[in-house]
């Protein structure tokens, strides 16, 4: 993915981030590109990819266990709580909790994952920006 498709797909309606990039292409066409910019216009986008794509993968994740946990309690406390509950019910309880702490795994192995991925390719970027060339080169 080049950076302006990265910056179109992230920027909010302030458009913000497709300011920045017209002001580093400006700055590029001229022959001037600015180091400092250019790291933090990368850092912004990858800060806002954060935000928007990686972060509500951990909420997911928090909630599912929260909902795991709480079909456990169930579970265990049906019997003593409710004596006349049918006899299934405790069973599913179980059942639902162990699968809400599998969706809460997986969503936690989601989060990972593009967390670790973001952060190399920050790290990427910054690479090619402390070699001196552009990040809006669309082989970089």
């Amino acid at each position: 993915m080049t950076i302006r498709s990265r910056t179109a797909r992230l920027d909010d309606a302030s458009g913000e981030l497709a300011l920045s990039l017209a002001k580093l292409e400006l700055e590029a066409a001229h022959g001037t590109p600015n180091a400092d910019e250019q790291l933090d216009f990368v850092r912004d986008l990858s800060r806002v990819a954060v935000e928007k794509q990686i972060r509500p993968w951990r909420l997911r994740a928090a909630q599912a266990a929260i909902l795991g946990l709480a079909c456990l309690a169930g579970s265990a406390g049906l019997p003593t709580l409710w004596p006349q509950a049918p006899g299934e019910a405790a069973p599913i309880l179980l059942g639902l909790a162990v699968l809400f702490l599998l969706l809460a795994g997986a969503c936690l192995t989601v989060y990972l994952q593009r967390n670790r991925r973001e952060h190399q390719w920050l790290s990427r970027k910054e690479a090619i920006i402390q070699a001196g060339r552009t990040i809006l080169d669309e082989r970089a």
